[in-house]
């Protein structure tokens, strides 16, 4: 009776180890549609795969980070020094180039106080309008950048393989727990079976 209850506990304890290892096995396998004896069988993210892209990123963009979270910090950052090496970019290598290129007699007019005051006058000018400037790039970003899209894109690029990587990387001991979970299960059953059995 100790064997057969020692018995019964371990294949009880296997069965249930196996079947939560399978389990999480065809989370990804058979990455293609396979048809056993009339029955079509799939992994579970492979076939749902597009769905669950359009769910995960429609829950990042409501729930984690949107469009308007993005934009809506563009009004706390300081710009001025960014507005500056713009500015020194535009009239150094643009204006005084090439009006120098097309006009070579204006060299004789301008030096570098009247560069400075042209940057002075464009730097102020930008200032003054930071405000419409930054209104006028926030808008034009929610209206062109679907941040929805790009996460699904993204995610259909992965490949199952990789998908399925990372995922046993991330989770690899919480996976484990589940077959150990299961096999202690699966020994509980088998030891509740004797028991009955045994009473009986």
């Amino acid at each position: 009776m100790l064997v057969k209850g020692i018995l019964m506990i371990f294949i009880g304890s296997l069965i249930g180890w196996v079947t939560n290892y399978f389990a999480i096995k065809m989370l990804f396998r058979p990455h293609n549609e396979v048809n056993i004896l009339g029955f079509k069988i799939q992994g579970l993210i492979p076939k749902r795969r597009n769905e669950m892209a359009e769910s995960i990123a429609a829950t990042i963009d409501a729930e984690l980070i949107s469009m308007k979270d993005i934009t809506g910090t563009l009004d706390s950052i300081e710009i001025e020094d960014e507005i500056d090496k713009i500015v020194d970019v535009v009239v150094e290598d643009k204006l005084k180039k090439e009006l120098l290129a097309k006009m070579p007699m204006a060299a004789m007019f301008i030096n570098d106080s009247i560069m400075n005051k042209v940057k002075g006058v464009v730097k102020d000018a930008i200032e003054e309008n930071k405000g419409e400037f930054v209104e006028i790039v926030i808008n034009k970003l929610e209206e062109n950048v679907d941040l929805k899209a790009m996460v699904v894109e993204k995610m259909e690029g992965f490949s199952l393989d990789y998908m399925e990587e990372l995922t046993f990387r991330i989770a690899k001991n919480e996976l484990k727990h589940i077959e150990i979970v299961g096999a202690f299960l699966g020994g509980v059953i088998g030891a509740a079976q004797f028991g009955i059995s045994y009473f009986l």
